[in-house]
């Protein structure tokens, strides 16, 4: 059971709210919100680029009595896709892949189907490649061939781009080949040319035991009475195994606007007019139109939502596992009241 909720966990969509969801009457404030839902983690709220709202709920450790803060780091699950998608257009643009319609039997030869299956259905979720999470050990480390290796025999779900479904074994295969085409390990690749190109500090892959005094620990339930499952983080990898906060993620998602590491052109690519793009769903909040992606993971769920046409910003990251529908309500909330 615990194999199957992970992967539920590390499933990150966003249905549009319907009216009523937005709904509260007694709403004052955002932080009056989150006090009165008793929220547990950091959240921020941008209108037109100045702060309604930053700061830190409740606690990033209950043993240690060590309060959430706004510079709290948090496991974000699948908003790692969001960086993960941008290596590869990236790679694209440096010449190293020749169009996103590519199969991925140009960069490995022997994977089955790979002349049908394209890097776009791998960034899109329309591989038809089956989850990778099923019935595997999670104290066990998996290196980014053995992650592959996992599905990469596997009868494919639908035929490539027929379906769209969302699955983490498209985003491990990407991360794979980012190594692969850049010579440089996943993490070395998001640090010299995402990571340090933004000057974010406090964006790391993810430990498997938290040690990180500025860390919080993850909870699998409000009450924060349990600690999460174990993971080996080597599992997630480029699916969802980076750790951030609010500052980083605020610098990551404000970068789309000014085209610091992005052209206009490849912003087309990225968020598309709806549905799921490469690492982003287009969607609408309130009215308004949105790119977001959520992620969750054993202890954390982690919650952006880019209002570009009036560049608002709300991100919400809890230490509670399974929280995505209640940051995704709270952010509706939020933004039918303030914006």
């Amino acid at each position: 059971m615990k194999t199957i909720y992970l992967a539920i966990l590390l499933i990150a969509t966003l249905v549009p709210l319907s009216p009523s969801a937005y709904s509260h009457p007694l709403y004052t404030s955002a932080e009056d919100l989150l006090e009165s839902e008793g929220f547990i983690g950091s959240f921020l709220v941008k209108k037109q680029g100045v702060d309604i709202l930053r700061k830190g709920f409740g606690f990033a450790s209950v043993a240690q009595k060590t309060p959430n803060r706004i510079d709290t780091q948090y496991r974000i699950g699948s908003l790692s896709k969001t960086l993960t998608a941008l290596a590869i257009v990236q790679l694209k643009a440096a010449g190293k892949i020749p169009a996103y319609d590519t199969p991925i039997s140009h960069f490995v030869v022997d994977y089955p189907r790979g002349d049908e299956i394209t890097l776009r259905h791998l960034l899109t979720h329309r591989s038809g490649i089956p989850e990778f999470f099923h019935g595997i050990d999670h104290s066990q480390s998996f290196s980014p061939i053995e992650l592959v290796n996992l599905t990469k025999y596997k009868p494919l779900e639908f035929e490539p781009g027929q379906e769209y479904s969302y699955s983490n074994s498209n985003y491990i295969l990407l991360g794979y080949l980012i190594e692969l085409l850049s010579g440089q390990t996943y993490t070395q690749y998001l640090s010299q040319h995402i990571l340090g190109e933004l000057d974010i500090n406090h964006t790391v892959y993810g430990e498997s035991k938290i040690s990180h005094t500025g860390h919080a620990q993850g909870y699998t339930t409000e009450d924060q009475a349990e600690r999460a499952s174990y993971i080996d983080m080597s599992i997630p990898y480029s699916a969802g195994a980076l750790s951030s906060n609010l500052a980083d993620l605020e610098v990551w998602s404000e970068s789309f606007a000014a085209e610091s590491l992005v052209s206009a052109a490849d912003k087309e690519d990225i968020f598309i007019e709806e549905g799921y793009g490469f690492g982003w769903l287009s969607s609408t909040i309130a009215g308004k139109k949105v790119y977001t992606q959520s992620g969750g993971i054993y202890g954390f769920s982690a919650l952006i939502v880019i209002f570009p046409e009036e560049n608002h910003l709300i991100i919400g990251l809890t230490n509670i596992e399974g929280q995505q529908p209640k940051l995704k309500q709270l952010a509706a909330i939020i933004a039918e009241n303030e914006f």
